[in-house]
């Protein structure tokens, strides 16, 4: 487990759960088309033409904040993974240095 100069300890596997989860929390919303419906809510018997102006827009606002929040998702994801790495080599340096005296990296006497 990974420890910094400040004592915070982090296990990688759990790092790279939350970027698993965060990669995940979107995949319900991506097949979301709001095209469709947009263009079939203006033509129906009861399209109210500012209610459908309505909608347009946030279908619209839908399409820009979706594609932000997948962008940041995929971001924060990537840095939990970037942390998950960096925490493994520093436990692997300091298994290297903190040997006892005499015993090579490997475990074995010098």
């Amino acid at each position: 487990m990974g420890a910094n100069s400040d004592g915070f300890h982090a296990d990688p596997e759990d790092l790279r759960g939350g970027a698993s989860d965060i990669r995940k929390c979107l995949e319900p919303a991506k097949d979301i088309d709001f095209g469709d419906l947009n263009d079939s809510f203006g033509e129906s018997d009861q399209g109210d033409l500012l209610l459908a102006g309505k909608f347009e827009k946030f279908c619209d606002t839908w399409d820009v904040a979706h594609v932000k929040l997948e962008d940041s998702s995929e971001d924060s994801a990537d840095k939990l993974e970037v942390m998950a790495q960096n925490y493994e080599q520093a436990d692997a340096f300091a298994e290297g240095r903190l040997m006892p005296p005499g015993m090579g990296p490997l475990g074995v006497g010098q």
